[in-house]
């Protein structure tokens, strides 16, 4: 089994030759990592600073990340998550949460549209009440 590294807009790591045309066509073992988070408000309120977590949702399939305790709004993860995605899932589903102790709050979202040939590993802008909040850092592997 090789790994091939393909340097084009965004890094693709894969176990085929070649990427599928699009994600939604594949069915299998889909990696996600979360590599890190950037550009979020650095507090949640006075003297509080954000605890940010990202949440991932595919399917019936959700994950969650570490929460990191007074990060504010730029944090690293590096967290792998491995989704068991069908033919024809279009949709990953990313929300950054700031964790408190009675409900998490929204920071932002996004659906990542696996059907657009164009999605690959890189940053994905996150959107709050029609404005963007941040971004997200991810990247795709699949087997």
């Amino acid at each position: 089994q090789s790994i091939t590294r393909r340097p084009l807009k965004f890094l693709c790591v894969t176990t085929q030759s070649t990427m599928p045309k699009d994600l939604a066509e594949f069915g299998g073992v889909l990696k996600v990592t979360v590599i890190k988070i950037q550009g979020f408000d650095e507090s949640s309120g006075f003297m509080d600073k954000t605890d940010p977590f990202v949440e991932l949702e595919m399917g019936e399939e959700k994950f969650k990340t570490a929460t990191k305790n007074n990060a504010g709004g730029n944090a690293e993860y590096n967290e792998e998550f491995a989704f068991n995605k069908q033919e024809g899932e279009q949709t990953l589903k990313v929300r950054v949460y700031d964790s408190d102790t009675l409900s998490n709050d929204l920071l932002g979202q996004r659906d990542v549209d696996l059907d657009d040939e164009s999605t690959g590993n890189g940053s994905f802008d996150v959107v709050k009440d029609g404005k963007v909040t941040g971004q997200v850092f991810i990247e795709f592997a699949y087997n």
